[in-house]
């Protein structure tokens, strides 16, 4: 369960917001295929859905503690590092590893369920 402090830093995880996120991730996933030389993954397309949703909450807005570093090694093809601030200096917490990028897939072969 978050913390009270957590809360009111960042709000709470608000269930439209996540799901409309997730729709404009999926939205993208044709661009984000990963099978070189025919498909090239273009992480940025991603990288920047992620930016809108984190960018009010970062202290390049000032709307909340999150340090936010878009990194690219090859054009288009960037990595976001965030960071949350701790409260104990020299301690640090880290979560690694997230892919923005997907196996090759065609949407024909895709079996489609609706609530």
């Amino acid at each position: 369960m978050a913390s009270k402090a957590m809360i009111e830093s960042l709000g709470s995880l608000n269930k439209d917001s996540f799901v409309s996120l997730l729709s404009k991730l999926i939205g993208e996933s044709k661009f984000v295929q990963n099978n070189p030389p025919e498909l090239i993954p273009q992480e940025d397309r991603i990288v920047n859905h992620v930016l809108d949703s984190l960018r009010p909450y970062s202290t390049e807005t000032g709307g909340g503690p999150l340090v936010i570093n878009h990194v690219a090694y090859h054009s288009g093809r960037g990595n976001l590092i965030v960071e949350y601030p701790g409260s104990v200096p020299g301690k640090v917490l880290s979560f690694v590893g997230m892919h923005m990028d997907v196996v090759t897939a065609n949407p024909d072969d895709w079996v489609k369920f609706y609530n």
